[in-house]
């Protein structure tokens, strides 16, 4: 980006001026906030997204506005945030992400004072001597960032899977950071896990107007009483404790068949991640002629030789058969790693 392009602009939703002063401004990651501000202005009861495409093709749904402002509530007294004034929320997603367009839900009900940055791998770089109450990061910012998060009295964390070694590095931050599950479809998070702190959760807790249960998969199915009795069925395993509590394991649609036995590579990757030189990595797999499918490891820049001790595994189907060095991940708009899409350029 060169350095002459505007980086960030300030919406104060508390102003009685209209904030769409700034569509002056001709760059496409203001155009794409102002045009959902036109957009939830407007005399509509709908609004138009699209999904993440993280297990396809990205689509178009309409979300109600209705359910987004009662959804955006249900998280502002989760986190505390509906009696305190003044709050400042810093905005470093693609404007296209739902946590972003619920952020913006959020700063409009409350009048909150809005921080946009344009979207990049490391938001706080250069606005380090700003203070935020509350922002929605990937992993991969939270790992690039991670001098700054003291910044942030609360960070929402989504988007994809966050590593044990990105975890540990913010167990000695005063930023309350938060896992957070959701879907475009359930607009937004509908579970909150803390992994820092004394008070850090075990588990995943759902916002308290949502119940939950499992299909005959073990895939998580979310009910929404007080949205028309709202049902949205998942395609991620969990484990559930209870009707507000759980914690993932894996996605139904990643399950790999080698040979009869059915795997979850979020499993295996879990114990391997030590072992990855603090590398981005995933488990995927292969067409094999005799076992049907046979497992992969692929690991994002140079070649480094793999060390996986055997003693990690009780079974040898469980070891990658093949290790492919990408010299870097390709993601989508939100860092979801295009993991179907790497490992087809892999065998073509």
């Amino acid at each position: 980006m060169k350095k002459n392009l505007l980086k960030k602009i300030w919406i104060d939703f508390s102003e009685k001026k209209n904030f769409l002063y700034f569509e002056k401004y001709n760059y496409n990651w203001i155009k794409s906030i102002t045009l959902f501000l036109k957009e939830w202005k407007n005399d509509s009861s709908l609004i138009e997204v699209t999904t993440s495409g993280s297990t396809g093709f990205p689509k178009k749904i309409f979300l109600k506005k209705k359910y987004m402002v009662h959804r955006a509530i249900k998280s502002i007294k989760y986190l505390n945030l509906d009696k305190k004034n003044n709050i400042k929320g810093l905005l470093c997603l693609s404007p296209n992400f739902i946590a972003s367009k619920m952020l913006l839900v959020r700063a409009m009900i409350l009048n909150w004072k809005i921080l946009c940055v344009y979207p990049s791998s490391n938001p706080l770089e250069e606005i380090k001597d700003y203070r935020f109450d509350i922002a929605s990061m990937v992993p991969i910012q939270i790992f690039f960032s991670k001098k700054y998060l003291n910044n942030i009295k609360n960070i929402l964390i989504g988007g994809s899977n966050i590593t044990n070694f990105i975890e540990k590095k913010l167990q000695n931050i005063t930023t309350n950071c938060y896992c957070v599950y959701g879907l475009t479809e359930t607009y937004g998070h509908i579970a909150l896990k803390l992994i820092n702190g004394l008070n850090k959760d075990k588990y995943y807790k759902s916002l308290n107007d949502v119940t939950l249960s499992i299909d005959k998969r073990n895939c998580l199915k979310i009910h929404f009483p007080e949205m028309n009795n709202m049902c949205i069925q998942t395609n991620d395993i969990v484990e559930l404790k209870s009707s507000k509590t759980f914690n993932l394991i894996g996605r139904y649609d990643n399950i790999i068949n080698t040979g009869g036995i059915k795997i979850i590579p979020e499993l295996l990757e879990s114990k391997i991640e030590p072992f990855m030189n603090e590398r981005r990595f995933f488990i995927s797999s292969i067409k094999d002629d005799i076992f049907g499918e046979k497992i992969i490891l692929v690991i994002e820049g140079n070649f480094f030789v793999v060390k996986i001790p055997k003693f990690i595994f009780k079974k040898k189907y469980f070891f990658p058969k093949k290790i492919f060095f990408v010299s870097k991940f390709e993601e989508n708009f939100i860092g979801k790693i295009k993991k179907i899409k790497i490992v087809n350029n892999l065998i073509t």
